[in-house]
């Protein structure tokens, strides 16, 4: 058995967090066109601005209440359990529950997008803050992640900059949102401040997705078949594959040899085939283009071992390529209180999953590369 565990990727989501939340917070100006809870055929749910962003669940939450199964239903609670994940000592008793001393916590995955841009920064500003606070609740058990505004790169380089005064160090983007324009001269001012400042950049699951693998705007088709499932917020991990190839074929990290990225939630086993490949194409384009003038100089394999680190759940094939990953490189995570979470089972699966792995590296993948990621 090793050490109690540190789970790297955990949430706060949209659905359990306070009701006045950001009628509390937000300045005077937004506060008529502030997300708040209102009833809609009978479910209490968060609206912002005339638009509806999904339910509420600290409210009426119960066993036997209609509505989607998630990871809280495992356990027999009493009454309302919705308010779990948001009250500090019932989270602290989940995460005990688990073999979980430590957490880190990312920000919702749904909702909080806006098109007014002022009224976008307020909202994620107002959570930033609440999720400071939350965090200090339990200094030595929680660490929150911040969510940044992909459309603005200079809100997000000031909005990294105020959460990092707070002491939160440790910023989100939703994968799915990530585009190019992240990799273009506008956003160098970012990326140069979360290195010089040593705040880690992530890119959580989530979001919409634009892999291309199926075309959801296809004509309607009479008798349409249904898939049996799916994989998982956008198509899984091939939402992360041009973001990912991207922070090293614009040479993001190269040019910030200092600059650490987290792929949350991505999974792992797909990652060291992506690097094989982009190793060779990076082969083949000097080759095509002679290497003086070429602007990358590292082995895509080589940034990525010093500056790049993914989390998972459940991976038995990311655990047995891990000589191509990097031991140091890979940090497990429950994803409480998700419904694909592993809570409160997590040590089981844990023995299941990793049965023939040394121990050693059980307890650098379960507990000391967090450990040492995050300065615990």
């Amino acid at each position: 058995m090793t050490e109690a565990m540190i789970s790297a990727d955990d949430h706060i989501d949209l659905g359990y967090l306070p009701a006045d939340l950001f009628l509390e917070r937000l300045p005077k100006e937004f506060k008529d066109r502030a997300p708040h809870v209102e009833e809609k055929n009978g479910k209490e749910m968060w609206v912002c601005d005339g638009a509806t962003w999904g339910d509420w669940r600290a409210g009426r939450w119960s066993e036997d209440t209609e509505r989607p199964r998630v990871a809280l239903d495992r356990v027999k609670f009493e009454g309302n359990y919705g308010i779990r994940p948001t009250t500090t000592a019932l989270r602290l008793e989940d995460m005990d529950r688990d073999g979980v001393k430590f957490s880190v916590m990312y920000p919702p995955i749904f909702g909080m997008r806006m098109e007014d841009k002022e009224l976008g920064k307020a909202v994620i500003r107002a959570f930033n803050d609440w999720a400071s606070d939350f965090e200090k609740s339990a200094p030595t058990r929680f660490r929150v992640v911040a969510q940044m505004l992909p459309d603005d790169p200079e809100g997000s380089t000031e909005e990294m900059l105020r959460c990092a005064a707070m002491g939160v160090r440790q910023v989100n983007f939703l994968v799915g949102t990530v585009t190019t324009a992240m990799y273009q001269p506008a956003w160098d001012g970012f990326w140069d401040a979360a290195e010089a400042n040593n705040i880690v950049v992530n890119y959580h699951v989530g979001g919409p997705s634009r892999t291309g693998t199926f075309s959801s705007n296809q004509a309607p088709v009479e008798n349409e078949r249904k898939p049996a499932f799916g994989m998982g917020l956008g198509d899984g991990a091939t939402v992360f594959y041009q973001p990912f190839v991207g922070l090293f074929s614009y040479g993001i990290l190269e040019k910030r040899p200092n600059l650490r990225v987290v792929m949350a939630e991505s999974g792992t086993g797909w990652i060291p085939f992506q690097v094989q490949e982009m190793d060779y194409r990076f082969h083949q384009a000097q080759a095509r283009g002679g290497t003086a003038d070429y602007p990358l100089k590292k082995l895509p394999s080589e940034v990525f071992k010093k500056q790049l680190w993914a989390t998972y759940q459940q991976d038995l094939v990311g655990l047995n390529l891990v000589k191509f990953f990097g031991e140091g490189h890979m940090m497990w995570a429950s994803d409480y209180p998700h419904p694909d979470s592993t809570w409160p089972n997590s040590v089981a699966i844990l023995d299941n999953e990793m049965v023939g792995i040394d121990p050693a590296l059980r307890q650098k993948i379960t507990h000391d590369n967090a450990k040492e990621f995050y300065k615990l």
